[in-house]
């Protein structure tokens, strides 16, 4: 090992200050996402805003879109809400909620998707340059250790969803 690469000073954080929250770049030469938390309808949800290699232009970008996406936050909630209904659950209108049965021998009763949306809650956004946004929702236990993720873009079209976990 080179003597020169032991006083050679590794690169400090990056942040964003912006009037929306704080968001840190940790390793510059490694990291791809400046990560934070903001204000979402009075609760915190942790944001990453990717970038490419550090890249401040592709950040900004990120950052104009989560300007946008908060600008609207009843709509966008709305809008996700009734996504997660539709995919979870049936035709009967109900959600079959499922867990580790095989331990417990526990069976799970259907419940209603008005106590379903009441449980689920939005944990984590992931935005990115090009428009694209993952909205990952807590389940509250109800489907084990998964959480329900959305993809969408800027301007509203739902992408895919699914479980994830």
């Amino acid at each position: 090992m080179s003597i020169l690469r032991l006083f050679r000073k590794k690169p400090g954080s990056i942040i964003i200050n912006d009037e929306i929250g704080t968001f840190i770049l940790k390793n510059p030469l490694k990291d791809k996402t400046y990560d934070g938390d903001i204000k979402w309808l009075g609760k915190e949800v942790s944001v990453s805003l990717y970038c490419d290699s550090g890249g401040s232009l592709t950040a900004d970008i990120a950052l104009e879109n989560l300007h946008r996406i908060a600008a609207e936050p009843d709509d966008w909630d709305k809008k996700l809400r009734q996504c997660a209904v539709e995919y979870m659950a049936g035709e009967d209108g109900t959600v079959e909620i499922w867990g580790d049965t095989e331990d417990s021998g526990d069976t799970f009763p259907a419940i209603t998707t008005e106590e379903f949306l009441s449980r689920i809650s939005l944990g984590f956004m992931f935005v990115y340059p090009n428009g694209e946004i993952y909205f990952d929702y807590d389940l509250d236990e109800m489907f084990t250790d998964h959480g329900l993720g959305i993809s969408a873009n800027i301007s509203g079209e739902i992408l895919s969803v699914g479980l994830a976990g």
